[in-house]
């Protein structure tokens, strides 16, 4: 049958058009014809490229010559190549597409497994690169973070000598019985400004304790909690990790979404936030098993530090203390000082997290990944 469809064909090397019919000849040739029978083109079928069958898309048959011809008369193109006895491409993908249930599973389980990537997969690959990481990373960062945190947020230190000397020594008690030992860690003193009573740990190690948090401590065991948390941060690469998830997380939902268009960048950022803050609760969580593990080293207990964390939270939100945020980057207060307090009976062992999915997640860690 000498099969005939309507389209427009585009002249070699030229956006210009005129309306056009392609047709089958018996000798496997296609012909391009316009409205008055006059031939434009003409090739074999064998030197014909036809773009594959995608939805509701427009067809295009490009010539050896440079010319093409195109059509939205998919059906009409099908019953072209089959009278050209031509392959049609994409036939398999055509039917799937037009299967809404088949397209209803494949948009969930890529939507689960996306899910499961950015939550699960991305922060073991980023803890990996952290932990890789040459030290010089680590002081370039943390040179750079100083600079811009005394310009913007912090003021120097008042604390009197005598108090520096003793938040030293009680500093270097605990990086005696942290991952890092004596040396591994540095402390440095600022005031409050912005901040307020806060320390902080930096990649190369630097712990940053501020004066209004030293006016806080009531007894040693509760500051000696606080820097065995800090360096728990340090052990653990986690202000690298979080920077390599800044990188990650976006690339992967690229990889997903597939295009960067103007709404593929938004999805891609809004949930990298949500997620990081995610992310940051569970770098807490961890310092504070492991800093009540060095409290418990030292024969202190771990609620000391839980005081402390009260403390704070009232001087910073109250007697109400701070309410909880869900976008907030540290686990609700109240819920670590319990767990805390719970480490004075021992370690909260990670298998019983692991047990209970609906609140950790069925992490890869829990499946012998880690």
């Amino acid at each position: 049958m000498n099969w005939t469809i309507e389209g427009r064909y585009f002249y070699p090397g030229a956006a210009r058009h005129v309306p056009a019919r392609a047709s089958a000849e018996a000798d496997r040739t296609l012909r391009i014809a316009d409205e008055e029978g006059q031939v434009l083109a003409e090739a074999p079928a064998r030197r014909v490229t036809v773009t594959s069958r995608l939805a509701r898309l427009m067809r295009r048959f490009d010539l050896p010559d440079g010319s093409r011809f195109e059509t939205d008369d998919n059906d009409g193109a099908d019953a072209l190549l089959r009278s050209l006895r031509k392959r049609r491409r994409g036939r398999f993908t055509d039917r799937l597409e037009r299967a809404w249930p088949a397209v209803g599973v494949s948009l969930i389980v890529s939507l689960l497994f996306g899910y499961y990537v950015v939550v699960q997969a991305v922060p073991v690959a980023a803890e990996w690169l952290a932990l890789k990481a040459l030290p010089t990373v680590g002081h370039a960062m943390t040179e750079q973070t100083l600079l811009a945190l005394d310009r913007f947020a912090l003021t120097p230190s008042k604390l009197a000598p005598a108090d520096r000397a003793k938040a030293t020594a009680l500093f270097h008690r605990v990086a005696a019985h942290a991952r890092g030992g004596a040396s591994g860690y540095r402390l440095i003193f600022r005031g409050g400004g912005r901040i307020g009573p806060n320390a902080f740990a930096l990649p190369d190690g630097t712990i940053v304790m501020t004066d209004p948090l030293w006016a806080l401590v009531k007894q040693d065991a509760e500051i000696e909690g606080v820097f065995a948390h800090e360096m728990s941060h340090v052990d653990h690469a986690h202000q690298l990790q979080r920077v390599f998830e800044a990188s990650l997380i976006p690339a992967t939902l690229a990889i997903f979404t597939g295009d960067m268009s103007q709404m593929s960048q938004i999805s891609a950022i809004l949930p990298g936030i949500v997620v990081q803050s995610a992310y940051s609760r569970g770098f807490e969580s961890q310092a504070d098993d492991d800093g009540a593990a060095t409290l418990r080293r030292m024969g202190e207990k771990p609620s000391r530090m839980a005081d402390l964390l009260e403390r704070m939270d009232k001087k910073l939100c109250g007697k109400q203390g701070c309410p909880p945020s869900w976008i907030g980057d540290h686990p609700n207060t109240a819920i670590r000082a319990a767990r805390l307090r719970a480490e004075d009976k021992g370690p909260i062992a990670a298998a019983q997290d692991c047990l209970r999915p609906w609140q950790s997640g069925i992490s890869l860690r829990c499946l012998g990944w880690d």
